[in-house]
């Protein structure tokens, strides 16, 4: 058997017998073994991201509104929860919600650290002690943490915010939260925050200090030297631009990160950026970390229109069908953790227990389902598959592949021909999965040679004359028919 397939037959027992992929614990996050495109516990169980911007979850939520959002996000499928130690929101002077800061005198060398944790002693329980419970309720619950150290204005400074004006700081900084959290093993640091490194002149040097210090604290080591030991920890960075730009060679950087943000609807950089970065040498994972948020205001302008959950669909299947590790959701009311008692950013206007059960954010899992349902280290970007010219814009078309199978994402229900054979076996099942609720309808069975035209469904069956445009997105997926896989997504 070979090791794939050994991976392959252990997954699928582990879920016969209930032991989710979530649910368990199968080690620390680390670049796939079989597939470099791809991440992996540390027992090569594969892992395939879907997670939540919850960057202010440290700052604005108690301990129970923290609770309850984790397990939310759990019920909903998400595996991976992206949140900022230092916040964007003047996270340096404003306290938390136990009305604790997290420095004193606002130096980042100078955490405000108490003895004691009591949750009922409000002079003991620090800033620090939120986090550690938070951290440590998502890694008992199965859920991953992406920890970003500081917001990156602190670094990188366009509001005059500087915090970390030497790389020794950021080392000193890195070093305190790698020592901290050496033992939390659903840790992922994603450096950055919304600025690209190069931005101050030193910038660059400054993130490769704070990564340093953070694997150095992990392994008890401290000693700024430029040679630390990564193998302990899984990295990243956050910025509009894919990390590769500047970290690709960088040890202690394990996949890269960027984002497809809020500018535009159908944005080409949502599958441009994955398929620059899997082609690159010695390919590292890629990730869209950032993108369009469900309830976002188009380019932060409210007489633009928002982000609906088609866009955040479109966004998320072109990302992963072009090659990424995983995607990130988003909503512009949670990120934020709105209600009443906060200033809106970018026009939030509904209560974020609210906007957590947004159609977006429930329609994740069927992603999810639909890429662990086939043998998802197989998979590599192949749009050969689609027969002449794939057009830009809104109905561009995006197909990723294994070995025996392929998925193509239709976006708007034009469906061009498709070319036959590029998968094993003489005979295909060809099905229709529908994103927007996960169920799959077979369309039949297909002569493997050629090129075919597949029609897709109605909307549904009172609706059976709305195939096209805005919205009529579908999956058509390909099967060898010898392989006898299961229905898509399940």
């Amino acid at each position: 058997m070979s090791r794939y397939g050994a991976f392959a037959v252990l997954l699928f027992f582990l879920n016969l017998t209930g032991f989710a992929q979530t649910k368990t614990s199968h080690g620390r996050l680390t670049v796939s073994t079989v597939n470099p495109h791809y991440l992996q516990y540390e027992d090569g169980i594969p892992f395939f991201w879907v997670g939540d911007t919850g960057w202010e979850m440290f700052l604005r939520l108690s301990r129970e509104d923290a609770e309850w959002y984790i397990d939310q996000r759990i019920d909903q499928g998400f595996n991976i929860i992206q949140a900022v130690l230092i916040t964007e929101f003047e996270g340096v002077k404003i306290p938390n919600y136990y009305h604790d800061l997290p420095f004193v005198d606002e130096d980042p060398e100078k955490p405000a650290i108490t003895s004691g944790n009591d949750i009922n002693d409000t002079i003991a329980y620090d800033y620090w002690d939120h986090i550690d419970y938070l951290v440590s309720y998502a890694e008992k619950k199965g859920m991953h943490m992406a920890l970003l150290p500081a917001w990156g204005e602190y670094v990188i400074p366009r509001e005059d915010r500087l915090l970390f004006k030497t790389a020794q700081q950021a080392y000193n900084y890195g070093w305190f939260i790698g020592n901290r959290y050496k033992n939390n093993k659903n840790i992922v640091w994603m450096l950055g925050g919304d600025r690209l490194p190069d931005e101050r002149k030193d910038g660059v040097e400054v993130w490769r200090a704070m990564a340093e210090g953070i694997a150095d604290g992990t392994n008890g080591e401290k000693n700024m030297n430029g040679k630390a030991d990564y193998s302990t920890t899984c990295m990243t960075y956050h910025s509009f631009s894919s990390s590769s730009q500047w970290f690709h060679n960088d040890d202690w950087i394990d996949f890269h990160s960027w984002g497809s943000y809020h500018s535009d609807f159908y944005l080409s950089r949502s599958y441009e950026q994955a398929s620059y970065d899997w082609n690159m040498p010695k390919p590292k994972p890629t990730l869209n970390a950032e993108p369009a948020y469900e309830l976002h205001s188009v380019n932060w302008i409210e007489g633009n229109g928002f982000f609906m959950p088609y866009d955040v669909r479109d966004i998320a299947y072109w990302s992963v069908f072009a090659g990424t590790c995983g995607h990130t959701y988003g909503n512009n009311n949670v990120w934020q953790f709105y209600d009443e008692k906060h200033q809106p950013i970018s026009f939030a206007n509904v209560n974020w227990k609210k906007a957590i059960f947004s159609p977006g954010a429930e329609q994740m899992k069927y992603l999810k389902k639909l890429i662990e349902s086939r043998p998802m280290l197989e998979m590599e970007p192949d749009n050969s598959i689609i027969v002449g010219q794939n057009p830009t814009g809104s109905g561009h078309i995006q197909a990723i592949k294994g070995k025996s199978f392929a998925f193509i994402y239709i976006p708007t229900g034009n469906v061009p021909p498709i070319k036959l054979g590029i998968i094993s076996g003489s005979k295909i099942r060809a099905w229709w999965y529908n994103p927007r609720n996960g169920e799959s309808t077979l369309v039949g069975l297909f002569d493997n040679s050629g090129e075919k035209t597949f029609v897709v469904p109605g909307m549904s069956k009172e609706m059976e004359w709305l195939s096209s445009g805005r919205g009529c997105d579908w999956v058509l997926v390909i099967d060898d028919a010898t392989k006898g896989y299961g229905d898509p997504g399940k």
